[in-house]
């Protein structure tokens, strides 16, 4: 039964295939060879790199051929989630320092100490910070191939610009301390008299805030690797550190926040130097290829050091899964790709900094000859891993509370400039000074006042992977009664189904057997692909499943805990919302179109052809077009809004991303318009000029005929759209900076369907992922039973018309 459940549960999820990668293997070798499957992420540089490094491995192991798989990084972990369930995960695994601690605990990988003990290698000769990142509780479970670190980026225009002598500008040798670093950025920052901004200083990268607060010596958690608790209360070191970072972001602001940055106001922080906006940033070796291509003059330096210098790490590394069949195979792919013949390939590609302490010069002497790469190197003595975690609530808890902290410090800074007096529309002299001080203030105190809600958010992250002790009547007895009242209700609802047939005199039974014979093939698919899958996801709604181990049976836990989860309440609160604006959008949008094209106006087939056309588009390429409109630097909506003196609006940002997705609606009014459009055209003319010669007026005809006639045609798109609300998930995943952060900006987008794929696919607990999907699943039952109910008020059909 468990066996029939995982596969009926992949029909539902499988609608993938693996992305059919290429076999390398030694063309003149005619012996028995043993297939090595490979998974990473990627584009088509890697692509590259891998297939020469895979070329050169089959010709020094030629009785080994390697089927790799590629995947942008969007869809990597689903996909191999999905394949782990599926038995079909690949031997050798590309994992990340940040996601790699969920995968470790939940048995995915196999321990490598044996074969790195069996092959002799030496781990001295490796980072120490990178197989510090590959060690869980004393053992190592993959091996760090390429080191992921960000420095300082500058554009060599901007700093010829302000003037900066050359002997005072960044070295790729030496870091700048803070106070020489803030000099710099407030130099270099340069405001209109308006008080917006004509050049930014600095630009906030990825990881930058949780580096510098280490620098300051701002512990948050008791270790990085597989924390156990925070580190906050009474923690002095952490509060000052905050404070001292959020002060040149939001108070004078002579760096740019992250907000704006993850808000659409720029690209990607790693190639923010694209704009000629921004004078300094951070970036990572992979992102100087498109520097370079897009003719950006920059520069590099190590990262600015303050009291306690220090340097966060990612590693990318690859694990062999624990299911694996060629595990000592695997190993040898692995070795290979670590060892000193393939290391400096890693540095002089630029993908990053190879783990192999002999091969770090190689990034030095790169392939396009970037000048200034010693930079990366500058702080791998004092490098240490970064936040590692087997608890996927603790970063999340702690990236939702920094979110959240920005954001109200950035409102607060809008609000402030706003308000400050002003003489033909710039702000008065003097008033700057006041306004920076005042707003430091606020930085100070909002600091404070929310570090002791930080340590209870992650304290009751930490407490939620604890398994609750459960007695036997919530491990069997509650879930067999659940069953019970679900399997009467489905009685009774067949039940009453049949009596509507009954009433409605479809057909003779006698010839009943004729209609389901043509009805079989439908039916079969939908008892397999359909109804078997929503039946064993209710089976594992009972169990702890991470689809790598079996599923262990856990009762009511799942739904227990869903209820006293605030992201249940807000996933259903937020699709409940969306669908109360969705609906009459849909309907009076629809309805208003197909009207107007039933009139005899002229160029009616093209109004027709132009409201439909949008609907045509996906929902993905809906949602990429949608975010790229409401762009908040370049998007056509803030272009026209312009005209009429109105500011930007931060379409995407965490207090505009609602409405934003609401407005998405008008691009799909046209299939709604096309669906009333064919129902208008079946309502019979002569009942339209019976009521002309009653003297009925346009609006009269359309309320006392159009709509009464065209009720079950409004019923089917009212029931259809209700649908299609609570199921609502694309613009989410969009909207957000990547998949293990939707929902955001911070919890503005969290649907009911979000949950769904945040449980099963970044917390990989599949099991409360079903028990989700089956309250989901309850909750459009119960309202569509509801909406079908009142449908009688209203609807009218010629079926009651012949009736009465």
């Amino acid at each position: 039964m468990k066996h029939l459940c995982i596969y009926l549960t992949m029909a539902l999820l499988a609608t993938f295939s693996l992305r059919a990668g290429e076999m390398v293997e030694h063309g003149s070798h005619s012996g028995d060879k043993t297939t090595i499957s490979y998974a990473m992420w990627g584009g088509k540089t890697e692509i590259e790199n891998s297939r020469r490094i895979l070329a050169r491995f089959v010709e020094e192991f030629p009785h080994l051929r390697v089927s790799v798989a590629v995947y942008p990084w969007g869809q990597y972990w689903a996909k191999l989630q999905t394949q782990a369930a599926s038995g079909l995960a690949p031997d050798v695994i590309s994992l990340y320092s940040k996601n790699q601690g969920v995968w470790i605990s939940r048995g995915a990988l196999l321990p490598m100490d044996e074969l790195v003990k069996s092959s002799r290698l030496d781990l001295s000769a490796y980072h120490e910070a990178a197989i510090e990142n590959c060690t869980w509780q004393g053992k190592l479970f993959c091996f760090p191939i390429e080191i992921a670190l960000r420095t300082l980026v500058f554009s060599t225009d901007r700093l010829e610009e302000s003037g900066i002598p050359r002997e005072e500008w960044p070295r790729a040798d030496k870091a700048l301390n803070w106070e020489e670093f803030l000099k710099l950025c407030r130099r270099l920052t340069l405001r209109n008299p308006d008080g917006t901004f004509r050049q930014y200083g600095f630009a906030v990268g990825y990881d930058f805030n949780q580096t510098l607060l280490r620098m300051r010596g701002g512990e948050i958690f008791d270790r990085l690797v597989d924390p156990s608790c925070p580190n906050i209360v009474g923690n002095a070191a952490l509060e000052e550190g905050l404070r001292d970072l959020f002060l040149p972001q939001y108070g004078e602001r002579c760096m740019l926040g992250e907000v704006p940055l993850s808000s659409g106001a720029f690209m990607s922080a790693d190639s923010i130097l694209l704009s000629s906006r921004v004078a300094l940033g951070t970036t990572g070796p992979w992102a100087l290829v498109q520097l370079t291509q897009s003719g950006v003059r920059f520069g590099l330096s190590p990262m600015p050091r303050n009291t306690h210098p220090s340097q966060l790490i990612g590693v990318n590394s690859l694990g062999i899964f624990s299911a694996s069949k060629h595990p000592h195979e695997a190993w040898e792919l692995i070795r290979f790709m670590a060892s000193g013949k393939i290391q400096p390939l890693f540095g002089k590609s630029l993908k990053g900094v190879p783990a192999l302490k002999a091969a770090r010069d190689s990034i030095v002497k790169n392939d396009l000859g970037i000048k200034g790469c010693e930079a990366f190197l500058h702080d791998l003595p004092i490098a240490k891993p970064n936040l590692s975690c087997a608890n996927s609530y603790v970063p999340a808890a702690l990236d939702k509370w920094l979110a959240q902290l920005e954001r109200r410090l950035d409102e607060e800074y809008d609000s402030r400039l706003s308000a400050l007096p002003r003489e033909n529309g710039n702000i008065a002299p003097g008033e700057h000074e006041e306004f920076s001080q005042g707003m430091n203030d606020f930085v100070g105190a909002e600091v404070s006042r929310r570090l002791p809600r930080l340590d209870a958010e992650l304290r009751i992250a930490f407490a939620r992977s604890v398994k609750p002790n459960l007695g036997l009547f919530e491990l069997y007895v509650l879930p067999v009664l659940l069953v019970l009242l679900l399997a009467a209700l489905a009685a009774a609802y067949l039940n009453w189904v049949k009596k509507q047939e009954r009433k409605k005199h479809y057909g003779r039974p006698a010839r009943d057997w004729i209609g389901y014979a043509f009805l079989a093939p439908w039916l079969a698919g939908f008892a397999l692909f359909v109804a078997g899958p929503v039946l064993c996801a209710g089976v594992l709604s009972f169990t702890d499943w991470n689809m790598i181990r079996p599923p262990e049976w856990v009762g009511v836990s799942n739904y227990r805990e869903l209820l006293g989860d605030e992201r249940f309440w807000l996933g259903i609160k937020t699709t409940t919302l969306y669908a109360l604006c969705v609906i009459p959008l849909s309907l009076g949008g629809g309805l208003f179109t197909a009207g107007l094209l039933t009139c005899n106006i002229r160029g009616r087939d093209a109004l027709k052809a132009i409201f439909y056309f949008p609907s045509l588009f996906t929902g993905a390429a809906a949602a990429a077009l949608w975010v790229n409109l409401f762009h908040r630097e370049y998007g056509v909506v803030n272009y026209a809004l312009s005209f009429l003196g109105i500011n930007p609006v931060n379409w995407l940002g965490e207090s505009h991303a609602f409405l934003t997705v609401i407005l998405m609606n008008l691009f799909w009014v046209g299939g709604a318009m096309i669906v009333y459009y064919a129902g208008m055209k079946q309502v019979p003319q002569s009942l339209y000029e019976a009521a002309e010669i009653d003297g009925a007026g346009a609006l009269k005809k359309f309320t006392a005929i159009t709509i009464p006639l065209l009720s079950p045609v409004i019923l089917f798109m009212v029931v259809m759209t209700t649908i299609g609300a609570f199921q609502i998930f694309t613009p989410a995943l969009f909207f957000a900076t990547d998949s293990t952060k939707i929902g955001s900006p911070g919890d503005s987008l969290r649907f009911y369907s979000v949950n769904i794929y945040d449980e099963a696919f970044n917390n990989l607990r599949m099991g409360r992922a079903c028990g989700y999907a089956i309250i989901l699943f309850l909750i459009i039952f119960a309202i569509t039973m509801a909406q079908m109910k009142l449908s009688r008020l209203f609807v009218h059909s010629e079926i009651d018309s012949r009736e009465d």
